[in-house]
């Protein structure tokens, strides 16, 4: 299927087909009439999030999309902005793309809740059984309160259920076509990770190194959807993760850089969460970074198709704490934003110990030492397939080699 936008560019329409019947085999199963699938932005840049409903449509429109996808009827997207739908239409997988809310005559949310109620009795479901799909299961975002109450109201004989993680778990498992998209993505991050490198040196303040990278993202044809950087001094740290918006502070000798960095194309994107010196690292520092090297790359082979989560809490928490630290290591799911797991070092424990992984699932893996108060701490982590032999890691660049830069 051609593309006609290089930041997001279509699958081919035997991987739209591969993803609707997956979708409506696991509605049938659950008895499911439709699906409700809601999205609202939630990223930097023009970077809009809505993974659900991208899954669907590899486009979302800015503010708030929806999605009707029936069992056996065509799908309508639902976009906030009527000025948007011809542009939203050529790049969207779903051609009918319908206006609902600003710029429209109705106007406001309610106005989006309108429409898409409509179009639930247009399709003769207002008394079916309807899942709803939200944001993000990882944030608990399902569906604005307006739009439920409205939506429920218009269609009181329906019957409604959230199935936000249920949804999820259906588009964990890569296809092809993802898992080489999910390269050329971490192959964008590692390119754009070391230019950002490369132009540290005393002085540069971390907002310029964000413009770096998203110039060199741009120029590349792809989007820069994290650009966290963070400096402290090594001899009085204040930070164990970096900032969200970089600061104006300039860099200095004997710094540690955080950082944490996403780019690539179409929703997918590698990631990298890295630390290096600016000056030779202090003792400790670099005992702590040993740490997050062995906690990693035990994790990476031990990741396996068939292991419980609960199976690796060793490996997350005793490297790091035996030496007397906290371990904060965590696996998240990532390709296009969060997804499952959410696996997070918490004392004794670790969250989502019941999550088994599987073949061709996308991680981050993370090894992430702290001192006692927040106030120290390295991370190193980029972004692994799962395979028969261990966690794959999809990234070139080196970053549990300790860089320094002057």
């Amino acid at each position: 299927m051609e593309s006609p936008n290089y930041f997001w560019p279509l699958f081919s329409d035997e991987e739209y087909q591969r993803r609707y019947d997956l979708i409506r085999a696991g509605m049938v199963e659950k008895g499911l009439d439709c699906l409700l699938v809601y999205g609202i932005s939630r990223g930097m840049g023009m970077e809009p999030g809505q993974t659900n409903v991208v899954y669907l449509t590899s486009v979302a429109s800015w503010s708030q999309t929806y999605v009707i996808f029936p069992l056996h009827d065509e799908p309508t997207m639902f976009i906030i902005s009527g000025n948007q739908v011809k542009n939203i239409r050529t790049m969207s997988a779903i051609k009918d793309v319908r206006p609902g809310g600003s710029f429209t005559r109705t106007g406001g949310l309610r106005g989006t809740a309108g429409p898409v109620a409509e179009r639930l009795k247009e399709l003769g479901l207002a008394k079916r059984h309807i899942g709803i799909v939200g944001d993000s299961g990882w944030l608990n975002i399902n569906l604005p309160h307006d739009a439920h109450i409205h939506i429920t109201e218009a269609l009181p004989e329906a019957s409604f259920e959230v199935l936000t993680q249920w949804y999820e778990n259906l588009r964990l498992v890569k296809s092809e076509e993802e898992i080489a998209r999910m390269r050329r993505s971490a192959a964008i991050t590692d390119a754009v990770y070391e230019v950002m490198v490369n132009a540290t040196h005393p002085g540069v303040r971390p907002c310029d190194l964000y413009k770096i990278m998203s110039h060199t993202a741009l120029d590349m044809d792809a989007k820069l959807t994290l650009g966290h950087v963070g400096r402290t001094p090594m001899s009085d740290p204040d930070m164990d993760y970096p900032h969200y918006y970089p600061l104006t502070t300039p860099i200095e000798m004997g710094d540690v850089v955080m950082t944490e960095v996403a780019a690539g194309i179409g929703g997918y994107y590698g990631k990298i969460w890295g630390t290096f010196f600016v000056g030779e690292p202090t003792p400790e520092y670099e005992k702590m970074f040993a740490l997050g090297v062995k906690t990693s790359h035990d994790l990476h082979a031990a990741i396996k198709p068939g292991v419980r989560v609960g199976e690796l809490t060793s490996l997350c928490l005793d490297t790091i704490q035996d030496e007397g630290y906290n371990a904060k290591t965590s696996i998240t799911g990532w390709s296009t934003w969060n997804e499952p797991p959410d696996v997070r070092g918490a004392g004794d424990h670790v969250t989502d110990s019941d999550f088994v992984f599987q073949k061709n699932t996308c991680l981050s893996v993370t090894g992430w030492p702290s001192n006692a108060d927040e106030s120290m701490g390295i991370w190193l982590g980029d972004v692994c397939l799962v395979t028969d032999n261990g966690a794959e890691n999809l990234h070139k660049y080196p970053i549990r080699a300790i860089r320094i830069v002057t």
